[in-house]
């Protein structure tokens, strides 16, 4: 057998709704098992956050580690979509419990300020696709040119006075097409205060909540977002901040957007890998693998004698968010294995 590692890979891409690709673990050889259980990060930015998986996708202009502690973001309107962003442990849904939350300093905002883009436009952070964010044709300024995206928003008051500041949350589905979630709070943060900001889903009730805190003040508890029925539902795999271009916007609508700030305490809690661990041990009837699962999902063992060629080599089961055992009869030795995992 070859050395003690696992090699994770999955397919990406953009996919038509629900058409939903396999998550793929393939075993060499035995490494420790663990179950797919809750995991959880908060990123300081006390040092390099690049260390820990962050990275920038499309235009990088808006971000800035300050060796300070924090992230500079400079969002500005006119130019590329860009974010900066740390992949999750595993793929999350609509059918997963996870919160996601930042602290924020808000330096200078002000909307309606690029020529014939007078109305407001979005300040945003929360969970996207990578996949979708970086697709040619993701246009979040346009109505039903983004989906995948689980982010908190704000749109500044419009000059014209006609419509006022909110914070505006906003789940947009995986083919971006309506009903999206969303629901507006009318609250403007004020420049040179640290916000806190908390954003708690949960699958049973499909409801994103929202709090905002303010030093040693009250929290707040704004409006939450509901999932409308017919939502068709989402697939995001990292936390990011999202710096949009205004681009392809309906001239009779269209806004724009500089403000700097900056972003603290980025924080995580949701569910760990779709596989969260492999064992692979030979028995007298063959060979058995062990894995942790996520609630919900299906997983396949597969076989091959050449990497190249894979046969199912165990019976589908369904997985209860604890660790699984598949076995194959056949004969062991000179075989590889390989764990598939599928949304229902």
């Amino acid at each position: 057998m070859m050395g003690g590692r696992a090699i994770p890979s999955a397919t990406r891409g953009h996919r038509p709704a629900r058409s939903w690709a396999p998550h793929v673990v393939a075993v060499l050889a035995g490494v420790a098992c663990a179950t797919a259980t809750a995991e959880g990060f908060v990123e300081e930015f006390d040092t390099d956050p690049g260390a820990r998986g962050w990275r920038t996708l499309g235009d990088g202009a808006a971000f800035r580690w300050n060796v300070g502690g924090w992230l500079d973001v400079d969002w500005d309107s006119t130019r590329p979509n860009g974010f900066f962003a740390r992949e999750l442990p595993g793929p999350v849904t609509e059918r997963d419990d996870f919160a996601f939350g930042f602290d924020l300093v808000l330096d200078a905002h002000a909307v309606g300020v690029a020529p014939g883009k007078p109305g407001t436009f979005q300040m945003a952070i929360g969970l996207v696709r990578q996949a979708d964010v970086l697709d040619a044709g993701f246009r979040r300024a346009v109505f039903l040119a983004s989906r995948n995206l689980v982010e908190w928003a704000w749109f500044g008051t419009e000059p014209s006075g006609m419509i006022a500041a909110s914070i505006s949350p906003v789940v947009v589905p995986s083919d971006g097409r309506l009903p999206w979630g969303y629901a507006d709070s009318f609250v403007e943060p004020e420049t040179g205060l640290r916000y806190g900001f908390d954003l708690t889903y949960r699958a049973s009730d499909r409801t994103l909540r929202v709090t905002m805190s303010r030093g040693d003040a009250p929290v707040v508890t704004l409006r939450p977002v509901v999932l409308a029925e017919g939502f068709l539902g989402f697939e995001v795999d990292a936390l990011s901040v999202n710096a949009y271009s205004d681009a392809g916007q309906d001239p009779r609508y269209a806004g724009s957007l500089r403000a700097s700030a900056k972003v603290d305490r980025m924080r995580w809690s949701g569910p760990g890998p779709v596989v969260g661990g492999l064992s692979l041990e030979a028995t007298a009837a063959g060979a058995r693998v062990r894995f942790g699962t996520r609630k919900g999902w299906r997983y396949l063992l597969q076989a091959s004698e050449d990497l190249r060629t894979w046969a199912v080599a165990s019976d589908p089961q369904t997985g209860d968010g604890g660790p699984m055992t598949m076995e194959d009869t056949a004969a062991f030795g000179g075989r590889f294995y390989r764990v598939e995992a599928r949304r229902p």
